[in-house]
């Protein structure tokens, strides 16, 4: 790390990796999980998904292939088990307990790439919306506060469905976290070093039994790299936590194979871009690609930052406390106000008769419907703006109008407001009751769960 990183390690560092299905994290990040577990760092890991979709390996476990909750329980061992060797403490699933994502599938589009699946299950990763996943990446991030996130490309690596959703609810899921992370990075792979990881001609594959690549499915980088986190001190836990999801992948020597068998070498280096907050020094990359992931990341400015946001309240406010409504909603109050005054004046006199035998019984349809449309009117106001002041503007607004319109006096003609009879009287202090009942309604957005 540079002198600038180390100057900030008085802070502990945590950094929250973003993956789609259990293994993904070993393959394209493990070794820097692994890195920054040894340097004492916070690590977290968040599996979208349990990969209950994944293809299996071994024959005597052929028969998960397809057993979409076992493959999911022998899996969340796997994960389990990877995570030691990785040093790794906290891993946690998308949802935690109130909500289950599942794996999307794919299959091989004809360029070699991963496409979506033609048919998916209902509560499929990408099934989901995407505000949905990511509320619960953001209640992740504010559980866990990190100084860095790190996730896929947009283009999902090889353009996994699952990949890339995670990828876009990871970026969206920063921009409605509270906490303000000091950088985002995204896992992307230098072509030559793609031509490397499937060259069959190194040293040791032939021993492996692995095929060799037809064609590299690895997509071209999309991002600037700037990042080369040097892993070659973790090989052997990268290498350990690669066995531990024996379901989905086969290690041989220094080489790896998932369930297509072709061999892919274990890379002494993992590459990432930037996708947003700190820069790199230009200092830094006059030398070349930067060697951690945390190179120039000030963890105390972030700190600092994130503390002076909490007190003094951040330039981006918090999902948890909504803007305070401006002019434009005592405006939007005010007019709606008038119109349903109006429309409840004109309309709120109106009854039917009906017989009950010999007795008449007098329904007054039109105040009810009055009260009704004050009602949604009032409701919508209350929910629209998070508040109860524009939603009463609305009410004091409709009743002085009332008042006014049984005033034949002031205005000529402006007898629509009968105040010697029940439905009048029940119509100018109907909104107002209303409003004061809704008035202690609180209404919230609805909390993403960890």
């Amino acid at each position: 790390m540079t002198s600038s990183t180390q100057d900030s390690m008085t802070v502990t560092p945590r950094v929250l990796f973003v993956h789609a299905h259990p293994d993904d994290e070993t393959i394209t990040t493990g070794g820097t999980i692994a890195a920054l577990a040894a340097e004492g760092a916070q690590v977290t890991v968040l599996s979208a998904t349990r990969g209950e979709g994944g293809e299996v390996i071994p024959t005597d476990l052929k028969d998960l292939e397809g057993n979409r909750t076992g493959l999911a329980r022998v899996r969340e061992s796997e994960i389990a088990e990877a995570m030691a060797a990785l040093g790794v403490r906290e891993h946690l699933f998308l949802g935690g307990t109130t909500r289950t994502f599942e794996d999307s599938g794919m299959e091989w589009g004809p360029d070699g790439h991963a496409v979506a699946a033609s048919t998916m299950p209902d509560n499929a990763l990408c099934a989901a919306e995407l505000s949905t996943v990511a509320d619960h990446i953001a209640a992740v991030i504010d559980a866990v506060r990190p100084h860095a996130v790190i996730t896929y490309a947009a283009n999902g690596g090889y353009g996994h469905p699952d990949h890339v959703r995670v990828h876009e609810a990871t970026v969206a899921a920063l921009d409605r976290a509270t906490w303000r992370t000091g950088r985002l990075l995204f896992v992307d792979v230098p072509a030559e070093v793609a031509r490397e990881t499937f060259d069959p001609n190194q040293p040791g594959f032939a021993e492996t039994g692995f095929a060799p690549a037809q064609s590299i499915p690895t997509k071209p980088p999309v991002g600037e790299i700037v990042v080369a986190q040097d892993i070659t001190s973790v090989l052997s836990a990268k290498r350990a936590a690669l066995a531990a999801h024996r379901t989905q992948v086969a290690v041989s020597g220094g080489f790896f194979a998932l369930s297509n068998g072709i061999g892919m070498k274990i890379v002494d280096h993992e590459f990432f871009s930037i996708g947003a907050g700190a820069p790199l020094a230009a200092e830094t990359l006059r030398s070349g690609l930067a060697p951690h992931v945390l190179t120039d990341l000030d963890l105390s400015e972030c700190e600092s930052q994130n503390s002076a946001g909490a007190i003094l309240g951040s330039t981006r406010r918090s999902r948890r406390q909504p803007k305070k409504p401006g002019a434009l909603a005592y405006a939007h109050a005010v007019l709606l106000g008038l119109l349903i005054g109006f429309l409840g004046g004109m309309q709120h006199l109106n009854a039917a008769v009906v017989h009950l035998g010999a007795t008449p019984v007098i329904i007054p349809w039109g105040l009810a419907l009055a009260l009704l449309l004050a009602a949604c009117g009032l409701w919508h106001l209350k929910t629209m703006y998070r508040s109860s002041s524009p939603m009463l503007v609305a009410a004091f607004t409709i009743a002085i109008l009332s008042y006014i319109l049984g005033q034949p006096q002031w205005l000529p003609g402006a007898d629509i407001i009968v105040t010697g009879t029940l439905r009048s009287v029940a119509w100018l202090i109907g909104p107002m009751l209303i409003a004061a009942i809704f008035a202690f309604i609180r209404v919230q957005r609805p909390e993403p769960t960890r």
